[in-house]
């Protein structure tokens, strides 16, 4: 008899493990779906649209012989005084996206809200800040300020599990938007400017086990620990993850950008090239497993994080067919990386450049880009029947001096060592900028009379959209780089901006709110609007 009941337990254990797979393997969107993103005109399934980055979508509904007819639907707004960074994500009708702890839901043809998830803080946080979810299998992922991965369900918004990965005492926060590949979620810590100490993780979708590490800065005692001159310059030598990465499906390489090193302005006590931070790293992704590094700004001390290592695209460039990854950042340069060697294939200037090579002293210098030029968080389309790079710039200058003496690491507070007194803000200027990416040279410039912060997207239809801080839409027309349209926005964009298709309709999806204390603008609340043809 008592066999018997243990049997009876065992099969019925059984059972429902069998129905509980059954019912993940059927949940959606699937990695099938994931991996076939680009494809895909009526989902928009991570930051990105997929894994390469293209941020290019074939409709051609709206075109450049009627895109300046484009009009508002509706406009949702969240309520959050938060910045407005995040990429939403769209799948089966129904758009995703943060404000700083709050995840929402909205139906993706009448901006009606769905559900909203407010994470309540259990610790203190550095910044509020929130790029956006990553999405599979019913469950969203993302960040949190005070140092959680949380898992969401799509559905309904309900806490699926939490994990603490890190935390403010360690001067972290997270702010990037997560990458989920096969059964690995992609994440990494924020928190330079406070001195911390970066690195990135693969951890488990079911549960958020961490299943890898991957330190940004180099171990003591090694060549590349040797470029930061004093050992104990590396306790707080920066290293930030808070921008998207892309990857390589066919090889699960995963490539990050990783920001600057720390303190900030104050260079005396890093000297050298401080290896490990302003790089381009390729890892494997169930791993971890570093497969090459690549710093493309030495010795930084004017807080030129390397921001964006995508899109990743095949190409002829140089006479040769290659794998290649575009890589930029905050130093307003775009440079053609070929990811399987990591060798440079050029290297050119989109904003302005002035003074670069000078290093901060407690003499003011004025540089170009200053802290909050070149290329932020915003990140850049390819599309392929062109050929062509779209990439949103900032030309925005400064005078950057650093203090008297070596700044002391204090939680909680900015390990800069000194500052950049920005030019003021009315001075500033965004760029729209086309690259040529076979040949590396400037096809076209739109010039915008605020800074260009939200992503780009493009479209097989000509149209290319993109945002500026006075909350300007624009849809550019891809082969002549002259603007089709100017539409106000409710407040500033800098954040996603989507295009997709629903019931035959094109639908334009654009993020807009305050972006961020360091660029003024007020306190607005997160919005995001709808457009179409009338």
């Amino acid at each position: 008899m008592r066999r018997n009941l243990e049997l009876r337990r065992i099969f019925a254990c059984l059972t429902m493990s069998f129905w509980a797979s059954a019912l993940l393997a059927a949940a959606t969107p699937t990695q099938l779906e994931l991996d076939h993103s680009a494809d895909s005109n009526d989902s928009w399934l991570m930051t990105n649209k997929s894994y390469d980055g293209q941020r290019y979508v074939a409709l051609e509904q709206i075109n450049t012989r009627n895109a300046s007819r484009i009009k508002e639907i509706c406009t949702f707004d969240s309520g959050v005084l938060a910045p407005a960074q995040s990429s939403p994500l769209l799948y089966e009708g129904r758009i995703y996206f943060t404000a700083a702890q709050t995840t929402l839901a909205m139906d993706a043809r009448t901006c009606k809200e769905l559900w909203r998830h407010d994470w309540q803080l259990k610790g203190k946080m550095l910044s509020a800040v929130n790029r956006g979810v990553a999405m599979k299998e019913g469950r969203l992922v993302r960040g949190t300020p005070d140092g959680y991965l949380i898992a969401l369900s799509m559905a309904d918004g309900k806490l699926l599990w939490e994990r603490q990965i890190t935390s403010y005492e360690e001067s972290h926060y997270l702010s990037m938007p997560a990458m989920i590949v096969d059964d690995t979620v992609v994440y990494g810590t924020a928190g330079a400017d406070w001195g911390g100490q970066g690195w990135v993780g693969g951890f488990s979708l079911q549960d958020g086990t961490e299943r890898w590490r991957y330190d940004a800065l180099p171990k003591a005692n090694t060549r590349a620990a040797a470029t930061w001159g004093m050992p104990e310059a590396l306790a707080h030598g920066g290293g930030s993850f808070w921008t998207p990465v892309a990857v390589d499906r066919a090889k699960n390489i995963v490539f990050i950008p990783v920001g600057n090193p720390a303190p900030d302005f104050y260079g005396e006590v890093r000297p050298g090239a401080d290896l490990g931070t302003n790089s381009a790293l390729a890892l494997d992704v169930k791993t971890g497993k570093l497969l090459w590094s690549k710093q493309f700004v030495a010795h930084d001390t004017h807080d030129w994080d390397l921001s964006q290592t995508g899109p990743l695209l095949r190409a002829k460039v140089k006479g040769k067919l290659r794998n290649v990854m575009m890589v930029s950042g905050k130093d307003g340069r775009v440079r053609a990386v070929d990811r399987d060697s990591s060798a440079t294939l050029y290297d050119i200037a989109i904003s302005k450049q002035e003074n670069g090579d000078q290093a901060a002293t407690a003499q003011p210098t004025h540089v170009c880009p200053g802290l909050l030029g070149g290329q932020e968080w915003s990140s850049s389309a390819y599309d392929p029947k062109r050929g062509l790079l779209f990439s949103p710039m900032v030309n925005w200058c400064g005078m950057v001096r650093h203090d008297a003496a070596a700044p002391v690491h204090q939680v909680g507070v900015h390990f800069y060592g000194g500052k950049i007194e920005q030019d003021p803000i009315d001075q500033a200027r965004g760029i729209l900028a086309a690259v040529d990416v076979a040949s590396g040279k400037l096809r076209w410039k739109v010039e915008a009379p605020a800074p260009m912060l939200a992503n780009v997207t493009a479209t097989s239809g000509g149209v290319v959209f993109a945002g500026d801080l006075k909350g300007t839409l624009y849809a550019v027309d891809a082969d002549k780089g002259v603007v089709l349209l100017r539409y106000a926005l409710a407040a500033s964009a800098g954040g996603g901006i989507l295009t997709y298709e629903i019931d035959n309709k094109q639908y334009v999806a654009a993020m807009s709110g305050s972006v961020s204390a360091f660029f003024g603008g007020g306190k607005e609340s997160v919005k995001l609007t709808l457009l179409a043809l009338p």
